[in-house]
């Protein structure tokens, strides 16, 4: 049977639990668009890939971006664009240029929040997106820490915390593993900020909880987002 990403993700949201999808999706759009002015103050048109339901698109555009959004899900697409969110049907793990002609180009910024951890080739993706940057462009990557805290809990009474037949997530890492990917892609560093693992809901025991998260994140974080910019590409 061949596997088809448009009907996988299309099930894959309608499965999700909505209201904490959404929380963090949003909380990663708020931190990435604040991480992106502080690193680029011109930064202005950036593409989301990857945008889902457009949750961290919609907080894109209201930081001021000039925001459009790309997505695997024709479904998730159709609800993005109900919220009045400029989305377009693309795969990023698609032919080389289908993406360029999906969305035009060139962008400030590319996004791919918790995105590169569902495609077999996540190092050809992040290339993928480095070439729809302007010179001097900026990557804006979250990538889930599989070794948190909540992880190591479940291994150590014997539950796998990840794989399955039905796990989206091909790829796995934590921070180490991320800043590899990175040194592969060419792309330099420029901010890292961890999520936390207490759930933006619970705001009191999130401000409580925040030292332990900037102190050991490799324990207390459930992502991080990091703010790169590719090295440009070597004259033939």
């Amino acid at each position: 049977m061949t596997f088809e990403p448009a009907r996988f993700y299309d099930r894959y949201w309608a499965a999700r639990d909505r209201p904490r999808a959404e929380a963090r999706s949003r909380e990663r759009g708020v931190l990435a668009a604040r991480l992106l002015r502080e690193a680029g103050p011109a930064c202005l048109r950036v593409l989301d890939a990857g945008c889902g339901p457009g949750w961290a698109l919609e907080e894109l555009a209201r930081a001021g971006f000039q925001s459009i959004g790309a997505d695997v899900s024709p479904a998730a697409v159709e609800e993005a664009r109900s919220r009045g969110l400029e989305a377009r049907v693309a795969d990023l793990a698609g032919p080389p240029g289908d993406l360029r002609r999906a969305v035009g180009g060139p962008f400030d910024a590319v996004l791919l929040l918790e995105v590169l951890e569902h495609l077999l080739d996540p190092l050809a993706a992040m290339r993928a997106a480095a070439g729809l940057l302007v010179p001097g462009g900026l990557l804006a990557v979250s990538l889930p820490n599989e070794a948190s805290l909540p992880s190591r809990l479940r291994m150590l009474a014997g539950r796998l915390p990840f794989g399955g037949h039905d796990d989206p997530h091909v790829r796995h890492f934590d921070r180490r593993l991320a800043r590899r990917l990175f040194a592969e892609a060419r792309a330099c560093v420029l901010a890292e900020r961890p999520l936390g693992i207490v759930p933006p809901s619970w705001k009191l025991v999130r401000t409580a909880a925040a030292p332990l998260v900037a102190l050991a994140p490799g324990a207390f974080s459930i992502a991080s987002i990091y703010i790169l910019r590719p090295e440009s590409p070597r004259a033939p």
